[in-house]
């Protein structure tokens, strides 16, 4: 679906990243380094068994709801859904 790892870290900064143009879903304090790194960990989450959930769709909508999931997480951000 994309090209480049880039290519997919501005597809999540479009519903996410607040300072984006009609950005759908804001998360309040996300910059793209945040997005960058939780991209990064999704990707090496996807290629252990450890992780039988995630699976790299190819840059699909389930991709980037697991990398939200993660800055969720891991930087202790919130969103209103």
């Amino acid at each position: 679906m994309f090209e480049t790892m880039d290519d997919f870290t501005d597809y999540v900064a479009s519903f996410y990243l607040p300072s984006y143009p009609e950005v759908l879903y804001p998360i309040q304090g996300l910059t793209k380094r945040m997005i960058e790194e939780a991209s990064f960990l999704y990707l090496q989450m996807c290629c252990y068994p450890s992780f039988p959930e995630m699976n790299w769709g190819d840059g699909d909508s389930l991709d980037r709801e697991h990398v939200r999931d993660i800055l969720l997480d891991k930087f202790n951000l919130t969103w209103e859904a």
